[in-house]
């Protein structure tokens, strides 16, 4: 092998690792404050916040128009520009933001009424979708350039300082926990949004450059509508339960998906340790590198749903107890489902890197309204459990979509397509087998242990190699 693809393969492979232990290490501070939260708040309390949350994560692909993505890209197109790039991207997602805040003020009862919010929580939520694209803008452009210690620094730093800084305000002053909560959330991020907005105009990077403006948008703009057919995706099996199914299946349900969830904050992080690698590869023509170093990438996101699935009775059991144990049939479609999207989302790669992204709202925009149309005739049916299976159904068909796509629109023969599909396949099956199993607790920790042992052997290099950088990491 080049000893130059070597050497990048191995700055890729240890950026990568440290990115998925820094994710695992957020999740994991969000997972253990969660109980300090619930206890020094009422549950009508922590419900408010969790929707000041989730309006956040709706609203920020308008504010941001996803421009974040289209930084791997501009790193190859404008290699000794990219500080510029993300300073010209700050300023178009603020103006942006400015002017949809604007507007939201203009008809301010209507729509804080809409969502809600009381007056100081809606202008915390601007405050939060104003200053948080800098961050992200400068995340990916550490990531982008394999400086993983500055990207771990940032998602540890806000992970930390919110928790810290919420749960001092709550305990030491008097008034609106809620209040005292999201100012804790976006306080830090305030903090350290101005940091970068500083740094970059002390360097000179920020610019007002039409030309940037119009390559970012020309990438990005029409992922937005791939966020919110995602958010979609995600959301309306939940929606349906509530109103068909009723309260308490629509949790049984919720409780079973976040679990399965658990996964993604392991297979996105692989996958966006994955793809600057993949950017400059793709973009060097390193074809054969790639081919050989995703089947890898899919076989480690399969072990990590196995792994999930095997898991399962003792999660449910843990996070919900015997009153949630009838969800335990819906985490092997869930996980399945979510394995798909980290499969078909090599695919996407190729679409944003030949900047064809209109391609990839398309998709999205088919699957979100088939789901939305299963759930509508399954549902009232068979009840919560279908949910799982039809969101499984939409992701098996947004991998197909994708691949044909690539195949057959942009004519892109670049992975093992076979050994793709014959891996979920495998993967389908080996997850029924240990479903069957969580009656019989023995036998499956006996599963357990072949798989893992297996796992060993598969990634034995691969181990030894990322022990290796962290030693010299250590010294």
């Amino acid at each position: 092998m080049n000893s130059s693809i070597k050497g990048s393969e191995n700055k890729a492979l240890k950026a990568g690792g440290w990115y998925v232990f820094s994710s695992i290490v957020v999740k994991g501070i969000a997972i253990l404050s969660t109980p300090i939260f619930t206890r020094l708040m009422s549950n009508e309390e922590y419900g408010y916040v969790s929707a000041f949350l989730s309006w956040y994560t709706l609203l920020l692909p308008f504010c941001t128009v996803n421009l974040d993505y289209s930084i791997g890209r501009a790193k190859l197109d404008f290699p000794d520009q990219l500080d510029h790039y993300i300073g010209t991207m700050q300023v178009l997602s603020a103006v942006i933001t400015f002017i949809l805040g604007v507007i939201c003020c203009f008809f301010f009862e209507l729509v804080s009424g809409f969502m809600g919010f009381d007056p100081a929580t809606f202008f915390l939520l601007l405050a939060y979708l104003f200053f948080m694209p800098a961050i992200l803008f400068w995340q990916n452009g550490y990531r982008y350039r394999y400086l993983y210690k500055q990207n771990m620094a940032i998602a540890i730093y806000i992970a930390v300082s919110s928790v810290i800084l919420s749960v001092a305000l709550i305990c030491l002053l008097d008034g609106n926990r809620v209040h005292l909560r999201i100012i804790g959330i976006v306080a830090p991020v305030c903090l350290l949004s101005v940091l970068f907005w500083t740094k970059a105009l002390y360097r000179r990077q920020v610019h007002f450059r039409i030309e940037y403006w119009k390559y970012g948008l020309s990438i990005s703009a029409p992922l937005v509508l791939h966020a919110v057919s995602l958010q979609i995706l995600a959301q309306s099996d939940r929606i349906y339960i509530q109103k068909m199914c009723g309260n308490s299946d629509t949790a049984i349900y919720s409780l079973a998906y976040t679990y399965g969830l658990g996964i993604s904050v392991i297979t996105q992080a692989i996958a966006n340790g994955w793809l600057p690698w993949f950017h400059d590869n793709y973009f060097a023509g390193n074809n054969e590198a790639i081919r050989k170093n995703v089947k890898k990438l899919i076989a480690l996101g399969c072990y990590t749903g196995l792994a999930c699935a095997a898991f399962a009775p003792e999660a449910i059991q843990i996070l919900g107890g015997a009153s949630y144990k009838d969800g335990l049939q819906c985490v092997p479609p869930i996980v399945l489902g979510i394995v798909c999207q980290y499969i078909y989302t090599q695919y996407v790669n190729i679409e944003m890197h030949l900047k064809k992204t209109k391609y990839t709202a398309f998709g999205t925009i088919l699957a979100a309204v088939l789901n939305i149309v299963l759930n509508s005739l399954f549902i009232p049916i068979f009840g919560y459990v279908a949910a799982a299976y039809t969101t499984l159904i939409c992701y098996l068909v947004l991998m197909l979509i994708h691949f044909i796509i690539t195949r057959y629109l942009l004519h892109v023969v670049l992975y093992d397509d076979l050994y793709m599909f014959v891996a979920m396949a495998i993967m389908g099956v080996f997850v029924m087998i240990i479903a069957r199993m969580y009656a019989w607790t023995v036998i499956r920790y006996v599963f357990i242990l072949c798989g893992f042992i297996t796992f060993i052997v598969f990634f034995r290099s691969d181990i030894m190699t990322l022990l290796k950088s962290i030693r010299k990491t250590s010294n």
